[in-house]
């Protein structure tokens, strides 16, 4: 019996799949916290230039408080990064050719030289110490601020690449717990850093383990429970994803440190070691490297803890799908240059890689620039988090009854409009302005969650694999692009939305041109995207092939 009719028997979603699944998800708490700290841990609040005690009686100013003079030096430059020459200044008044309230008040016409500011003063109104009042990353050090944003998405492109092929060799088990270790080490390590250079490493390394880790994780959640209720399995990880998201505000607003801040949220990884005892390695990743007779003893163990009786007839065949006659085949070799030919699959793969990278860009845009919408930005990145819940939801309810395509157009389009009309509201209008920010963020969540599964359905089995590697790769290229855009802010403040809106809006109508997928076999050829009726044909006539093929997109999502 194949197995997943054997899971039938056993209960696509029984008590042992519930409790393992629970398990699992908890993981993703910890993923969303490591993904989301450099909001906090990175953040930027107000500073000042530190301007050292004079004595100003000395030089003849009894009447001129220090706060007036370091008031005027501090004018030279509203970023803090210059100050007026206080050693020129002071001569002058020595000399006699100005009086101090000539030069506090400004009644002179003369240009006075600058000096950069070498310490500063950071508010603690709403930050507490992160790494940019620690290693000073301001004014000439400040692009180290966005590059070690960018530099973690690098890690997050090695990790998925990594993490994903050695899962594939050595099990979806030991690459979990690798993962969690690998965590453990290098979050612990940043926390301790004492320069950039020595966080930026460990930081990039804390990308990747957070990637590997949160895809061994979807695809073991993906692999543990029947077809039927595989996409609600991998909703439901993304669920506990945003769960995480919202609980680090709480965290990062109690703890205000950036180093204990790492700390509370890489510590508690240890509690997952108890995992050794009760997480089994994947029934399916078994079946596919031939281990038979240790597939067979975790599927005993799912029987007995589900109350269900199966016979050893059952067990046999677990690996062996029954032969579909209409199926195609091909021999031939295929690689990603078969992604660029014809024109026709050109244009669907270069739409549906520049879906997966403005998604990713706009979705990890608006998570990491919630403190520029004004207002609380504890309070706005919570509310980030929790509008990703209903748009699972919606995503849910919707994608079985309506398709793929349209809702992927809708949200694309009402989140590329919400953050340009975000973009244009002034500051003072904060509930506005956030509210519109957020509805973009819920439009782009959705978005971003249905693509991800339409792009498994519509490549060609020949090339999926390939495919999704490709769009897994946009969607880290997006997300490294997603800092530097919000750096766009200082040429102009609502540019970053403006770009995130337009970019959504141009990708959600090229996602009209993208096939409807809902309810159609799985294209097994390239010649099935190039002559759609034939596959069309292939579903009138073979109706009962719709359910496994199915199975094999949900498998591959």
């Amino acid at each position: 019996m194949h197995f997943d009719e054997l899971l039938k028997v056993l209960g696509e979603l029984g008590h042992y799949q519930k409790t393992r699944l629970f398990l699992i998800c908890l993981v993703s708490i910890v993923c969303a916290f490591h993904a989301m700290n450099m909001v906090f841990v990175g953040a930027n609040p107000k500073k000042k230039c530190q301007i050292p005690y004079v004595n100003l009686s000395s030089f003849g100013a009894e009447n001129v408080t220090f706060d007036s003079w370091i008031s005027f030096l501090r004018k030279a430059d509203e970023d803090a990064c210059e100050i007026y020459n206080s050693d020129e200044l002071l001569r002058y008044v020595t000399n006699g050719t100005y009086t101090f309230q000539e030069l506090i008040s400004s009644q002179t016409n003369v240009s006075f030289s600058k000096e950069g500011c070498k310490d500063w003063e950071f508010s603690r109104d709403v930050y507490g110490p992160t790494i940019v009042t620690q290693f000073y990353l301001v004014c000439n050090s400040a692009w180290l601020r966005s590059t070690s944003k960018t530099l973690y998405f690098f890690g997050r492109l090695l990790g998925a690449v990594i993490f994903g092929q050695l899962s594939d060799i050595f099990g979806r088990r030991p690459m979990f717990f690798a993962g969690l270790l690998m965590l453990l080490i290098v979050g612990c390590v940043a926390a301790a850093s004492p320069s950039m250079f020595v966080f930026i490493p460990f930081y990039i390394l804390q990308g990747a383990a957070q990637t590997g880790l949160f895809l061994v994780a979807f695809t073991m959640c993906t692999e543990l429970v029947g077809p039927s209720y595989r996409v609600l399995a991998g909703f439901l990880v993304q669920g506990f994803y945003s769960i995480g998201y919202m609980a680090l505000s709480g965290i990062a607003y109690l703890i205000y440190d950036w180093r204990y801040i790492e700390l509370a949220i890489t510590v508690p990884v240890v509690l997952f070691s108890v995992y050794l005892c009760v997480l089994p390695e994947s029934i399916r990743w078994l079946l596919s490297k031939g281990r038979e007779e240790q597939a067979k003893e975790i599927i005993k163990k799912v029987a007995k803890t589900n109350k269900v009786t199966i016979t050893e007839s059952m067990l046999e065949g677990l690996g062996v799908s029954k032969e579909n006659p209409k199926e195609v085949i091909d021999d031939r070799k295929y690689t990603f240059v078969d992604l660029f030919r014809p024109f026709k699959m050109l244009t669907l793969s270069l739409n549906v890689w520049f879906n997966w990278l403005v998604n990713a860009m706009v979705y990890y845009g608006l998570a990491l620039g919630t403190d520029n919408l004004g207002g609380d930005p504890y309070i706005n990145f919570m509310i980030a988090g929790a509008v990703e819940i209903p748009a699972y939801i919606m995503c849910v309810l919707c994608l079985n009854r309506i398709g793929r395509k349209k809702p992927l157009t809708i949200t694309m389009i009402f989140g590329g409009i919400s953050c340009i009309a975000s973009a244009f509201i002034p500051k003072d209008l904060v509930a506005l302005k956030v509210t519109l920010a957020m509805l973009g963020k819920f439009g782009i969540t959705a978005s971003y969650a249905i693509i991800y599964l339409m792009a498994a359905e519509v490549f060609p089995t020949v090339v999926r694999n390939i495919g999704m590697g490709i769009s897994s790769m946009s969607a880290r290229i997006g997300g490294m692009l997603a800092p530097q855009i919000l750096e766009l802010g200082v040429l102009w403040a609502p540019l970053p939305l403006l770009v995130f809106g337009v970019l959504s809006a141009v990708a959600g109508l090229l996602a009209l041109i993208l096939p409807e997928t809902n309810g159609r076999p799985l294209p097994q050829t390239i010649d099935d995207i190039l002559h759609p009726d034939k596959l069309k044909h292939r579903e009138d006539m073979t109706l009962d092939i719709i359910p496994n093929e199915k199975k094999d997109s949900e498998e591959r999502v």
